[in-house]
């Protein structure tokens, strides 16, 4: 009799924390064997022979035991790595992820410090590729001041950023209320004066409606102020995209 080969279970799950996280919750409760599972984000792709596909519907319980898990066996460094890599664009992240976390429980605290472990390995290159770009976005995010004084910022990052950026200008203008559109997906971030900022779906109308507002006068200010001061012999192009790349531009007011 031929032997029959191993079937995979492939996790299906939405692509952001919460569906992340209880993928990874129902893929380690299933028992199946972590060399016999894997997770996957939800969206079209080719359907593979052996696999049988488990759609994930998330749930805030079971991704909030997973984040407990991660923080109480692990580490809290471990947990800020995970989330961050869940954050990026990255289609193999979900099972990235998994993956750190069979060799995190294994290993405990010491899976930070193994860097020639494959796992650990491909988790911390999508730890540094979100943390990088959302660092870029803290330096070259730009705000136009809006009718009743709310100031508003465009950015269109490839990976999933907002949740990153909103705190550290939610810190420096928090007398301040403002909106942080992330054009890409939909979402806003916003900060009412003197209170907590937080994460809104946007619909399309909506964002429609935050693109089509004029700014006033302080953009052309800004451009006049930055026209001003440049050294025409000092103009360094190269290095200028080295420091502030293309990608970055699109709403930086002294580019437009």
């Amino acid at each position: 009799m031929e032997n029959q080969p191993n079937h995979t279970t492939v996790f299906l799950c939405r692509d952001d924390p919460d569906g992340i996280f209880t993928a990874v919750y129902d893929a380690w409760a299933s028992r199946r064997g972590h060399a016999c599972v894997r997770l996957q984000l939800e969206g079209p792709s080719t359907l593979e022979l052996f696999c049988d596909y488990i759609p994930v519907t998330p749930d805030p319980q079971k991704a909030d035991k997973v984040i407990g898990a991660i923080r109480q066996n692990i580490s809290l460094q471990a947990w800020e790595a995970v989330y961050r890599a869940a954050l990026s664009r990255e289609e193999r992240k979900a099972d990235i992820i998994y993956r750190f976390l069979v060799a995190g429980f294994h290993y405990g605290p010491a899976v930070m410090e193994m860097l020639g472990e494959p796992a650990v390995q491909n988790l911390f290159a999508l730890d540094r590729q979100v943390g990088n770009e959302a660092h870029f976005f803290t330096e070259f995010l730009r705000f136009d001041l809006m009718e009743q004084d709310i100031l508003f910022a465009k950015m269109r990052p490839k990976s999933n950023v907002l949740s990153l950026v909103a705190p550290h200008f939610a810190d420096r203008l928090s007398g301040e209320n403002f909106l942080i559109l992330d054009v890409g997906r939909s979402f806003a971030a916003i900060h009412p004066a003197g209170r907590s900022w937080y994460l809104l779906s946007i619909e399309k109308e909506q964002a429609e409606a935050l693109l089509s507002q004029k700014p006033n006068s302080y953009r052309d200010l800004w451009k006049t102020f930055h026209s001003a001061i440049a050294v025409e012999a000092r103009k360094n192009p190269k290095l200028q995209r080295s420091l502030m790349p293309l990608r970055y531009r699109e709403f930086v007011t002294e580019f437009l």
